[in-house]
């Protein structure tokens, strides 16, 4: 998420909504489950998970939930055990395999499941964990998560989950790991009546369960991420529209607002998104979820990627794009990050280079040159260069998020779409998406799948017909920008790269020379120009090229300057 860099560590007022987290009383949490996406263990590697489910209440006074937590695994290794997480602050009172109840040892976050015997490859296994407990409070969502528990100005409940960071453990029973998706999720969530709640997928059906509560069911049928499975509660009006896809498919819309909040959400529908899917859909292709729904909920915290159901809380306030970044943000990431999801951590540039790339591209779209300009270079300013984009070996998904992942993974697109032009750069964006480049017609259901930095390289490299496999090694691979050095004479200028670890690096540059601009390419690796003094030499005028610039500053500079703006 883009808004990650705007971090402001405080916890405020919300629009006049007060927020109930009490920092201070906040038990840490065990670092396995705060951290999701590590590596399996030899037990969790046996199984492939075919579908969850969760069966919760939520008592809003207690800041408690209870309920049962479903997971079907297909045997992949034989095993006399599976695994789960979740988190140690929960009670489990009992867990069953295939309906049996079974042993099993708790070790922090981690439950090994004792299956009764050893199970063999293809075999099917279904267990229910019954557990109970108070779920760890956000410190600060999104970015810090867990459980929001607000209210809104009349005292009614108004509570959200957000986990990217920390993982689905924090509160339903889970592998907790985006390298294992189940295939589908049933949901049922209950709550008093004067709430609604509100998840994945597509609402079934609401039951009333005596005078004071009802139970809300949700079945999402297509792969998720688990960490985007999301628990959402209060008074909320729920908007109904649709739209036709690009493939002609009619899909529909939800926007969950809070009650007063209703003739807001319909001006954003109306005004923004509708426009936006138009934008990503002309651009991409389907909406990917088209069978499901192109969802949104309010939200007490600012908001997540929350698959078919996205969290807003930004105010519904218009900003300086001109459009609302927020809803853009997170519509992007129902393509860059839950159509397709990396492998490791150590893409996750893929979902936020693009999610940071296609805001300016809108503005570009929607405003013109000098809105993409300006947005990119704004952009620039913010860059770090002390981390690789793409890390080497395991690694944590604090590691994984800093802040260049964004800025100068968007940074290598925007260079890298001047470089192969406009028409084979969205090509190879579409093929990374859907694995075809014609996707104008691809019906429903559109396939989910994983990706990694090596994909996108191939296919880069197979449409266009030449290796660039140079540019991703300098700039998604490398700490610092490669710097182009200057050696001017009376009557000559000399440019040649520097890179990182002395890296081949054949970048070309745009050079106006006295108002006139051309492109030049490298020589014996270097770029030799016939220039007088008097001439007026701007290299890449345009900032075409992600290069060093002494506008920002080197690693420890940089940083400093963040953590200054954070405090």
């Amino acid at each position: 998420m883009s808004f990650k860099l705007k971090l402001v560590k405080k916890i405020s007022t919300i629009g006049g909504l007060v927020a109930l987290t009490a920092c201070t009383s906040i038990a840490p949490l065990d670092p396995i489950i705060g951290d999701t996406g590590k590596p399996f263990s030899e037990i969790a590697n046996s199984t492939d998970v075919i579908s969850y489910g969760l069966d919760l209440e939520i008592f809003p006074k207690s800041k408690s939930i209870a309920g049962v937590g479903y997971s079907q695994f297909l045997i992949t290794q034989n095993t006399s055990q599976v695994e789960l997480k979740l988190d140690s602050r929960f009670d489990v009172t009992k867990i069953l395999v295939d309906e049996k109840p079974t042993t099993y040892q708790r070790v922090g976050g981690i439950i090994t499941i004792d299956l009764g015997e050893t199970k063999t490859i293809g075999a099917a296994v279904k267990v229910a964990v019954h557990y109970s407990g108070k779920p760890h409070i956000a410190l600060n969502a999104p970015w810090s998560g867990g459980f929001v528990w607000s209210e809104t100005e009349n005292g009614t409940p108004w509570i959200a989950t957000a986990v990217q960071g920390e993982g689905c453990d924090l509160f339903w029973p889970c592998k907790d790991h985006f390298a294992d998706k189940a295939d589908s999720m049933q949901i049922s969530l209950t709550v008093p009546k004067t709430v609604s709640a509100v998840t994945n997928g597509i609402l079934e059906s609401v039951n009333d369960i005596g005078d004071d509560k009802h139970q809300f069911n949700w079945k999402l049928s297509v792969p998720a991420s688990d960490y985007n499975i999301a628990l959402n509660i209060g008074p909320f009006t729920r908007i109904q529209q649709s739209y036709t896809s690009v493939n002609g498919a009619s899909v529909p819309i939800e926007f969950w607002a809070l009650n007063k909040n209703t003739d807001k959400a319909q001006a954003l529908i109306n005004d923004d998104l509708l426009q936006q899917i138009s934008f990503f859909e002309e651009f991409l292709g389907p909406y990917p979820w088209g069978g499901q729904k192109l969802g949104f909920v309010e939200t007490p915290h600012l908001g997540m990627e929350h698959q078919t159901i996205n969290a807003y809380g930004k105010k519904y306030l218009r900003d300086k794009n001109g459009f609302d970044w927020l809803l853009h943000h997170e519509l992007t990431h129902e393509w860059f990050g839950n159509l397709i999801t990396h492998e490791k951590l150590n893409d996750a540039w893929l979902h936020e280079g693009f999610g940071l790339y296609m805001q300016p591209i809108y503005s570009l779209y929607k405003f013109g040159e000098a809105a993409y300009t300006h947005t990119m270079y704004e952009s620039y300013l913010g860059l770090v260069n002390c981390h690789p984009v793409v890390m080497e070996g395991v690694i944590t998904s604090d590691q994984a998020f800093n802040s260049d992942i964004y800025g100068k993974g968007g940074w290598t697109l925007h260079t890298l779409r001047w470089l192969i032009g406009d028409e084979l750069f969205w090509q190879a964006t579409r093929e990374l998406l859907y694995a075809t480049v014609d996707t104008q017609n691809l019906p429903y259901p559109i396939a989910p799948r994983y990706r990694n930095t090596q994909d996108f390289i191939d296919i880069v490299n197979k449409l266009t017909g030449e290796d660039y496999t140079w540019l991703f090694d300098v700039y998604l691979k490398q700490a610092a920008l490669p710097e182009l050095q200057q050696i001017r004479t009376d009557n000559k200028l000399v440019l040649k790269w520097q890179t990182p670890a002395n890296l081949v690096f054949p970048m070309p540059i745009p050079i106006s020379i006295n108002g006139k601009t051309a492109i030049y390419t490298t020589i014996d690796d270097q770029i030799t120009l016939d220039v007088d003094q008097q001439d007026h030499v701007i290299i890449d005028p345009q900032m075409k090229v992600l290069r060093y610039l002494p506008i920002i500053g080197l690693c420890e500079e940089n940083q400093a300057k963040r953590d200054k703006k954070r405090k």
